[in-house]
């Protein structure tokens, strides 16, 4: 599978690394809002610079293509891929809005183009044994849950794009996505309802730092979603549930069972690079789901719901009342 990359920021150099570990893929063309940028991408990773997009995703030596570009151009680049008709790698969000979000997933469907989006949680040691563990049904129903992705928010990698809502900003859509989105994947049901309170307290921007949701599920069950972006603090990538026959203590890289009031490590088997193997699965999947017509475990319609989520989140807090979700 010969890649092209719109976007040859820092997430997009994670990719292209993730790549170079794997057998049959290789990236052969790059297209960067600055060509120095690309021209220096293509210089460590291999490939050619693209003009354009357009040109990129006419490239003949292009089979499948990966949007890593800012936020803000997920969906018009998204758009375009799909109706060139190669698969897509769209890395999360999908979209700023709602709208634009649904026009992606629906023309995804429509064209019957592979568009696996971008939740690296669901490829992490720890969250995918534990939702192994949920799936058996040997600890029973999921019932309650917290989900908590704190971080130094202003870290080497920010750019001014991040501190702009309108441009997808935000600690909400750049990572406390995650947080909600592994939540919601082993809680196994829709979301019913979402009230939330987002803000901007510690940081002179116009993007939210701190965001506390609170979510409803069909069929009963609650959980707790917190997106902290921190000026100082302390790092928490960490998911807890509360299910009928005990509690799982999740990170990417650690499984505990809590039952009979302890806990105890569940075995999980670590890559080197926990975060290069992620993305390599992400890549294998969605090579299978091109030649083969296998289902990756994040499908449009899962991607579609956590935005939703996101979006309700946001209403919710601006009208400061909870918004229920129509569309799951």
């Amino acid at each position: 599978m010969r890649v092209g990359i719109l976007g040859a920021g820092w997430w997009a150099d994670q990719h292209a690394q993730a790549l170079a570990t794997l057998e049959g893929f290789a990236v052969t063309g790059v297209n960067s809002r600055s060509l120095d940028t690309a021209a220096a991408f293509v210089a460590q990773h291999g490939g050619r610079v693209h003009a354009d997009a357009r040109a990129l995703l006419a490239a003949p030596d292009v089979d499948a293509v990966l949007i890593t570009a800012p936020h803000e151009y997920h969906a018009p680049l998204a758009l375009e891929a799909l109706a060139s008709g190669k698969p897509v790698l769209l890395e999360k969000p999908v979209a700023t809005n709602s709208t634009e979000t649904h026009a992606v997933l629906d023309a995804a469907r429509n064209a019957g183009v592979p568009c696996l989006v971008g939740f690296t949680s669901h490829y992490f040691p720890g969250f995918s044994r534990a939702k192994q563990i949920i799936d058996s049904g040997e600890l029973g129903r999921p019932l309650s849950g917290q989900s908590v992705f704190q971080k130094r928010w202003m870290e080497a990698n920010r750019r001014d794009w991040h501190l702009d809502r309108k441009r997808g900003g935000g600690m909400l859509l750049t990572a406390g996505i995650h947080a909600l989105d592994r939540l919601m994947w082993l809680m196994d049901r829709p979301v019913q309802a979402v009230s939330a309170a987002i803000g901007t307290h510690l940081h002179e921007q116009q993007a939210d730092d701190l965001s506390s949701i609170f979510l409803r599920f069909q069929g009963g069950g609650a959980g707790m979603v917190g997106s902290f972006g921190y000026a100082q603090g302390g790092p928490i990538n960490a998911t807890t549930l509360l299910c009928e026959g005990g509690s799982l203590r999740i990170t990417p890289d650690s499984l505990e069972r809590g039952q009979n009031d302890g806990w105890t490590a569940v075995p999980l088997n670590l890559p080197d690079h926990l975060t290069l193997t992620a993305l390599a699965q992400e890549w294998l999947e969605l090579r299978d789901w091109a030649e083969r017509g296998e289902r990756p475990r994040v499908t449009p319609e899962f991607a579609g719901s956590v935005m939703d989520a996101v979006f309700a989140a946001e209403e919710s807090a601006r009208q400061e009342r909870e918004i229920s979700l129509t569309r799951t």
